[in-house]
């Protein structure tokens, strides 16, 4: 399933948190996701979620929908500091949680 989240969410992830389109609120935990570490998330059905924060934009991604948006992002993620890249958009990824065992894998696009 893929979803726009409402566009006040931008605000809320500016500030370390986001509302799914089910009504649970995540934190952020971390800023600096690896590559490797957000493939297991994918894997074990982590919803995924695509910061757009320059067109203030927020696309929820979940079930194959993650694993397909995660495998076209996937070789333009870093975990050190975004350069930005004129051919693509460079991501960070974060792993963000709800303090209950969910959580959703949040990346933020670089241009």
């Amino acid at each position: 399933m893929q979803v726009d989240l409402d566009e006040s969410e931008c605000s809320a992830v500016a500030h370390g948190e986001l509302t799914g389109p089910d009504g649970v609120r995540y934190l952020r935990r971390t800023t600096r996701t690896k590559r490797r570490e957000a493939d297991e998330l994918v894997q074990a059905g982590t919803p995924l979620v695509l910061y757009y924060w320059s067109g203030a934009r927020l696309v929820w991604h979940d079930g194959v929908d993650a694993a397909e948006a995660w495998q076209e992002v996937r070789a333009h993620v870093t975990s050190s500091e975004p350069h930005p890249n004129r051919k693509h958009v460079v991501w960070t990824a974060g792993s963000w949680d709800d303090g209950d065992n969910r959580s959703v894998l949040v990346l933020t696009g670089h241009c």
